[in-house]
This record gives structure tokens, C-alpha cells and sequence, in this order.
């Protein structure tokens, strides 16, 4: 578990460092906040196509080979980024990434391979928790390291992000053993038995709601990430070092949360209730990015707030898709969450530059606003449902 969690973090530094150059490298090339926006919409698109393959991939072959392969591929595309010198390049360099973003689906199902029902949410907050530390560390370092030179440039940060996955490639090929369990079994008892058709994860009583709130949710979370740096440049007059820093006190706060929060949560009060306090937070947070001055406290005390309560969704829902799908096709329920988010992320960041270029900067929240009060009422009328029943 430790070394699928580190490695995890490691890509997802890579990650992080290329986050708040990309608005910037945007406008040097002549775009404006939409096409910054399709520029993340490109790489989720691709993650979206690739994310259930690379799951379903992973209960055919392995955790750890299918794991390895997607750290090599985010090696090749981030050096094919830090040479990158117009948009088309960075749009080709962004979708080939996104390809290999399965190893999101791959690491939850390798965890929930490691875990039973009573811990699994607990497990699923550690990877969170290793996303907020890769976001917290890696727009920190792309802030700084992205202004060498004077100027907004991708070079130094991609080659940056290249040398980061390229050890999380080497840790999990070196030290990842093989998680799934049916496949550790087989290899004693003969050649492996067919696995389930995929669709059965949606046909699952209850999973296709599931997969809803992973695409709504997903649509408010890439809205903030991808318009908070264009937001911050507009209004508060910041550049990429500053958006880093606020970014990585973001980070931080998603971190400790996903880390030190999510495990005793869903034990006192279950997945499905940590969702409402989730969306709770989250609306709070919105409340005071639109009732306060636009200053820079205001920022401090409001950005946390949105994506620490959309962030405790992630792990509750991978949790109960873990739970109710079928162990032998864990990957497969994983992976199209996966993919399904980033469907989701999608939609988010053209969503969010059509309402920051066509109305206000602040106009974009609105819509985050609209996802978190949508998980808030599936998850109280998922509560009634299930009557008295722990969930």
C-alpha cells in the first residue's frame, strides 16, 4: 500500500507543477480563458477515452504492469510538453498525458484489492490525500520554476514532471507486488477464468447514480481548477508563483483532510452522510468567495473551502462503487469512474471559460455552486432511501 500511495504522489507532483504555468503559457501564445479551459478539456477527453481500457487492461494483465506502463507514457508525454512552442503542440502534448491518466482507476483498484468494506474508505482518502500533496507540492514548484527566465515558460517544469514520473514508473515496476487477488489465484490453479462482461458495473442495483455524481462532481472541481488561476489574474492581479501558492495551500488543506479527515468520517457517520458534509462545506465556501471583497484573504479563506468539501466526494464514491461492484472486475468499476470524472472535467472547464469570458470572473462559481447542491440532495434522498441502514 505505501508504495502504490507513493508513487501515486510522485506522478501526481508531475502533475501539479504543469497546473498553474498552463493558463499563462495560454495567453503567451495568444489564447484567452477559453481556450486555457479547452486546453484542460483536451486532456480529460483523453483520460475519458482511455480510463475504462486502462482498468479493464489492468484485471486482465495486472495492477502493476498496467500501472508501470501508464508512469512511462506520462514520462514521454511531459518531455513532448516541455518542447512544446505554440497551442497545437501543447493540445497534443495535453492529450497524450490524459491518456495515461488511467492510473488513477488502476492505483483505487489496487488499493481496494488491499482492503474490505470496513477500511476501504479509509484507503481510498489515503490516495486522496497523496493527490492533495501533489497538488500542494507541485504548483509550488511550477509556480517557481515556471518563471525562470522572466517569463511564463514550460521547459524547465515538464522536464521536471517527466523525471517524477518516470520514478513512480521505476518504483512500481520495481517494488509494486501484484494486487489482484483472482489473478494471484489463478496462477496456482491454472489458466484464469473469463472475466465478466464490463457493462455489469452499471447494471449493478444502485452504481449508475453512482457514476452521475462522479461526472457532476468532477464538472465543479475542474471548473475551480481550471478558472481559480484566470480568476486570480483578473481580480486579484496575481501571477503563476502566487496562483502556485494558492493553489498549494489548496493542496495542503485537501490533503490533511483526505489523510487525517476521511477515515474517521466514514467510520462515525458513513460515505453517504461525509457527502453531505462535504457539499455542506463546499457551498460555505462559495457563500464567502461571493459575499466577501475580492482580496486576497478572501481567496485564502474561500478556495479551501470549495475544494476540500468537493474533494471528500471522491473517495466515498470510489468507496461505495468499490463496495457494490464485483471483485473480479474491480478495475474495470474503477477505471470508468475514472473515466466518467473525467468526462466531467470535460465539460467543467468549457463550461467555466464561456462564463468567465461571456459574463464575470465570478460568474463560474455559480456553476460549482449548482454541482455541490446537486450531490447534497442525491446524498439526503440516498439517506431516506436506505432507511436506518449504516451508509
Amino acid at each position: 500500500m505505501p508504495v502504490i500511495i507513493f508513487a501515486v504522489f510522485i506522478d501526481l507532483l508531475g502533475f501539479g507543477i504543469i497546473i498553474p504555468i498552463l493558463p499563462f503559457l495560454t495567453l503567451k501564445y495568444g489564447g484567452d480563458a477559453f481556450i486555457g479551459a479547452a486546453l484542460m478539456s483536451i486532456y480529460s477527453l483523453a483520460t475519458f477515452a482511455a480510463g475504462p481500457i486502462w482498468g479493464r487492461l489492468s484485471d486482465r494483465i495486472g495492477r502493476r504492469p498496467a500501472l508501470a506502463a501508464t508512469f512511462f507514457g506520462s514520462t514521454i508525454a511531459y518531455i513532448m510538453l516541455a518542447m512544446s512552442d505554440s497551442l497545437v503542440m501543447l493540445f497534443v502534448a495535453r492529450a497524450m498525458s490524459g491518456m495515461m491518466a488511467g492510473n488513477v482507476g488502476i492505483a483505487m483498484a489496487a488499493m481496494a484489492d488491499l482492503t474490505d468494506e470496513k477500511n476501504r474508505g479509509r484507503a481510498m482518502g489515503l490516495i486522496g490525500a497523496s493527490f492533495g500533496l501533489g497538488f500542494a507540492f507541485g504548483p509550488f514548484i511550477g509556480g517557481l520554476l515556471g518563471g525562470v527566465g522572466g517569463e511564463a515558460n514550460v521547459f524547465v517544469p515538464g522536464l521536471a514532471a517527466a523525471g517524477f514520473s518516470f520514478c513512480a514508473m521505476v518504483l512500481t515496476a520495481r517494488f509494486m507486488p501484484e494486487t489482484s487477488k483472482h489473478r494471484v489465484e489463478d496462477a496456482s490453479d491454472g489458466p484464469p477464468e473469463p472475466l465478466p462482461h464490463w457493462t455489469k458495473v452499471i447494471r449493478t442495483h444502485g452504481t449508475l447514480a453512482l457514476y452521475v455524481m462522479f461526472f457532476v462532481t468532477a464538472i465543479g472541481q475542474s471548473i475551480c481548477f481550471a478558472i481559480t488561476p484566470f480568476w486570480a489574474n483578473a481580480t486579484l492581479g496575481w501571477n503563476q508563483t502566487q496562483v502556485g501558492f494558492l493553489l498549494a495551500g489548496v493542496g495542503l488543506c485537501v490533503a490533511a483532510i483526505q489523510s487525517l479527515g476521511v477515515g474517521p468520517l466514514f467510520r462515525i457517520f458513513g460515505e453517504v452522510r461525509s457527502l453531505i458534509l462535504g457539499a455542506v462545506t463546499h457551498l460555505v465556501g462559495i457563500i464567502i468567495l461571493f459575499a466577501a471583497p475580492a482580496h486576497p484573504v478572501t481567496a485564502i479563506i474561500a478556495f479551501p473551502m470549495i475544494m476540500s468539501g468537493l474533494t471528500i466526494s471522491f473517495p466515498a464514491l470510489n468507496s461505495l462503487i468499490s463496495q457494490r461492484s464485483d471483485k473480479r472486475i474491480q478495475g474495470t468499476a474503477l477505471g470508468l469512474s475514472s473515466g466518467v470524472s473525467a468526462l466531467g472535467r470535460v465539460f467543467g472547464p468549457l463550461s467555466g471559460g464561456f462564463f468567465f469570458e461571456g459574463f464575470s470572473p465570478d460568474t463560474p462559481y455559480l456553476a460549482v455552486a449548482l454541482t455541490g447542491s446537486i450531490v447534497f440532495v442525491w446524498a439526503i434522498y440516498e439517506v431516506r432511501r436506505l432507511g436506518a441502514m449504516r451508509v
